[in-house]
């Protein structure tokens, strides 16, 4: 997990423990299971996955209590050396129970990793399915550093499964599929049919799923749901949890024969360097064990099973959404950005409901919704006033929101559904309507007036109006699906006409891996050569592909910038919605987010994510004595040793290429940097963009010879090009050609940043943009980085797992 990503998820902890909804302790002396107290407050326990109920059962109890007294508090040995007699009961009363070896863990995580980095092989290939459990995927982290051929798929595709597996197999002895039997998160279920078919025909394809939330509610003898769908299969290691339903501790791993059972006790690095269950819970697991085995588990299964049919029935009967209904005690319902979803849960809890959050990171940022559980010691009345208090708060928050329940269904891919009416007891919140603001939405430049949008943008970068016309001329219908952007101008005013927001935004086909490790983005371009549209997505960004500088003006000093900061975002959303977009991205933010600014976003719905440093320095030096004093010593000496020394070598030609032989030679210089180029991973610009920067008076270009050219007067070209950009005082560096057959005997690409120095200064500029990457080299002609930020909302993280996937595996070799 990056730097990144732990800040976004310190920030959202952080969020909900202000508004006092996670990380809580019960107050009670005492607890019975169905109530508890938390800030003072009797509250319904709405939150336990211990779905039976069975934590208080007497019969368990004693169990810890006889252990206790026979063999104390702890036995402190790793079981490669010794091991209480307890373990060997309760391994034999799983046996029993499941019909097949077992091993007892600390913990189902910890079972995961002793198994895993046993079973699978080097010779084997892993698919995991994208939301399997975080336990496993850590522990798959130890084959990757392996080398072993890890694949991710999208949750539940059984096509991409069967895909994927005839290709692997060709290679791989065999090819473990990696699943939850029901996921933690929604509670749906992994498709055990199909599963089952592919374990019947194909010889090569091997099962591993963690049933850890089917446990104990469901199956012959509570053996969870994956054993009541399927037996267990000669290619199948299933895990599943001695928590929750089973009111223990400790995971148990339960395999197709002893042979392999033998190799894991011997090999799994956790059960040879890290402890036991400690006696008083296996005392309660060998307890629940013999409960399990007794026809008494029936009446707390049934008990539980109406309870989660009555949930369903009032579900419906509500006209409340459910990410999936199933017979699972675990429910799902879909709400949307983790402020909807805090606020919501707060108020459940307020009403007396303990209720879980479920939101990002453990789901997609806007498909957050409420977590809640049936467990034994409800009753159907508790249901009943659950239900009628989320369908109220349900009611207010689409009425708050401002969002429908087509929308909802729409975010998570779910059939529409309709509220029915429900008498509530408080009245409906209601946000004041704001009527000050006026958006506007053009999908032309040419729709807006030149001189306000100049004074807005021209002066931030290269967004004059004129020049956005000449974007829109080579990209608005390209030839290719990657030059073909759709564009779009918004802009919010109040009443008085004053502008409050302004910017534009294009959808654009970006590859995935723009800014994954450039060892990664080589391999993908590599598959690229057979399929040029592999990991790529739509993307709906500020600005543009090739645009640069500060796109959004948004007036912090009006009252309602935040106002028409979300007016923006609902209309890229709709964007988004219409060209099914898997990211939605605002940029560029230079130096330090102000923490308003970005507490907003994240209430938004959007993760900062730093971009790599964008370089830039001042200009206006009067001599090159007073231009080499600006450096530090080592620059300076770096300057004349690696730069200065060549400068006599060159001639600098700033005149435009004259025709279209010469623009065709600067575009093949482009050609061989972005041929190399990975630290950024972007599609090839077309010729007609150069031809645009040829034509318009606000770009400038500059092309190096040789003096001595060794391919003689008659094959003369550049050996290295800058395209920029210059307007109200800044120069922007935009594309760089160079030929490299001449790069490392005389500095081309050096010689082309210090020459762009100069003549940014010579024709009167004060500033110069050199953007972003090289910024070592950037540093020795006297440009300084500064840190750059997007905001970004994840609709589909599909491709960027796979690619953060491949990232770990460059590493790892």
């Amino acid at each position: 997990m990056g730097n990144q990503t732990n800040a976004t998820i310190y920030q959202l902890m952080e969020d909900g423990k202000e508004k006092d909804i996670i990380q809580k302790h019960t107050e009670d002396s005492s607890l019975e299971g169905r109530f508890m107290t938390i800030n003072g407050k009797q509250m319904l326990n709405f939150g336990s996955c211990g779905y039976l109920g069975i934590e208080f059962e007497e019969t368990l109890k004693e169990g810890a209590r006889k252990a206790l007294d026979a063999y104390g508090t702890q036995f402190s040995s790793s079981r490669a050396y010794l091991s209480i007699g307890l373990v060997k009961e309760v391994e034999d009363k799983m046996e029993e129970l499941f019909g097949q070896p077992v091993i007892i863990t600390a913990s189902t995580t910890m079972g995961h990793l002793a198994t895993l980095p046993v079973i699978v092989e080097d010779e084997d290939a892993v698919i995991l399915d994208m939301q399997a459990h975080t336990s496993i995927q850590m522990a798959v982290q130890l084959l990757k550093a392996r080398g072993i051929n890890i694949t991710i798929i999208r949750h539940n595709d059984m096509d991409a499964l069967e895909a994927k597996v005839a290709e692997l197999k060709v290679k791989h002895k065999k090819i473990w599929y990696m699943a939850d039997g029901v996921y933690s998160m929604y509670g749906d279920f992994a498709p055990l049919d199909r599963l089952q078919e592919m374990l019947n025909t194909i010889p090569e394809f091997h099962l591993y799923i963690d049933d850890a939330h089917g446990m104990g509610w469901t199956g012959e003898n509570g053996t969870g749901y994956v054993r009541s769908q399927i037996a267990h299969h000669e290619r199948m290691v299933m895990a599943t949890s001695m928590n929750k339903s089973f009111a223990a501790a400790g995971g148990c791993m339960i395999f197709p024969n002893e042979e392999m059972r033998k190799r894991v006790l011997h090999c799994g690095g956790t059960l040879i360097f890290s402890g036991p269950i400690q006696p008083p819970m296996l005392g309660v697991a060998l307890a629940s064990a013999r409960l399990h085995l007794s026809p008494e588990i029936t009446r707390y299964q049934q008990k539980l099973a109406e309870l989660t049919a009555h949930m369903n029935q009032r579900l419906n009967e509500a006209g409340l959404p459910q990410f999936m209904e199933t017979e699972s005690p675990l429910f799902f319902i879909p709400l949307g950005l983790p402020r909807v979803v805090s606020k919501f849960v707060k108020r459940m809890k307020q009403d007396g409901f303990w209720i879980n959050a479920a939101a990002f990171p453990a789901t997609p940022m806007k498909r957050g919704g409420l977590r809640f559980m049936t467990n034994g010691h409800l009753t159907k009345a508790d249901i009943d006033a659950l239900v009628n208090r989320i369908a109220v708060h349900f009611q207010n928050m689409l009425t708050e929101e401002g969002i429908t329940c087509k929308e909802i269904a729409r975010n998570f891919q779910i059939p529409e559904f309709e509220l029915k009416t429900i008498p509530s007891q408080t009245p409906v919140i209601r946000l004041k309507k704001v009527t000050e603001l006026e958006p506007v939405h053009k999908r032309t430049i040419s729709h807006l007036d030149p001189v306000e949008w100049d004074a807005l943008h021209a002066s931030n970068g290269t967004l004059s109006h004129t020049v956005l016309q000449s974007l829109e001329s080579v990209f608005a219908k390209g030839d290719s699906p990657e030059n073909q952007w759709d564009f779009h101008y918004f802009q919010v005013k109040d009443d008085f006409g004053k502008t409050v927001l302004s910017t534009f935004y294009t959808a654009v086909l970006v590859k995935d891996d723009m800014f994954a490790p450039a060892a990664v983005s080589e391999v993908i371009e590599k598959k690229r050569k057979s399929d040029p549209l592999f990991l790529n997505s739509k993307v709906v960004m500020l600005g543009s592909m090739i645009t640069k500088g500060q796109i959004l003006f948004v007036d912090r000093e009006h009252p309602q910038w935040k106002m028409a900061l979300q007016m923006l975002i609902d209309q890229m959303q709709e964007t988004v919605a219409k060209v099914n977009a898997a990211q939605l991205m605002l940029r560029e933010f230079y130096g330090q987010i102000d923490e308003e600014l970005r507490k907003t976003m994240l209430e938004m719905g959007f993760t900062a994510l730093q971009l790599p440093n964008n370089v830039s320095m001042q200009l206006g030096w009067k001599s090159q004595e007073e231009y080499e004093e600006r450096l530090s010593g080592r620059y300076r000496s770096d300057l004349r040793r690696e730069i200065l020394k060549f400068e006599d070598q060159f001639e600098v030609v700033t005149s435009k290429p004259a025709g279209e032989e010469e623009l065709q030679d600067c575009y093949q210089l482009y050609l061989n940097v972005f041929e190399r180029s990975f630290q950024m991973n972007v599609h090839q610009l077309p010729l007609d963009y150069f031809r645009m920067m040829r034509a318009h008076d606000s770009f400038d270009i500059i092309r190096l010879f040789l003096k001595d050219d060794p391919r003689g007067s008659e094959g003369r070209k550049p050996v290295g090009v800058m395209f920029s950009y210059f307007e109200k005082g800044t120069y922007h560096a935009m594309i760089v050609g160079i030929d490299y057959e001449f790069n490392q005997s005389t500095g081309v690409y050096k010689q082309a940043l210090y020459q762009t120095a100069q003549r940014a200064n010579d024709i009167g500029a004060t500033h110069l943009d050199l953007a972003f990457t090289a910024e070592l080299v950037k540093k020795k002609v006297g440009a300084t980085p500064e840190s750059c930020w997007a905001f970004i909302q994840i609709m589909d993280s599909f491709n960027l797992q796979v690619i953060e996937s491949m990232g770990r595996d460059a590493k790892a070799s």
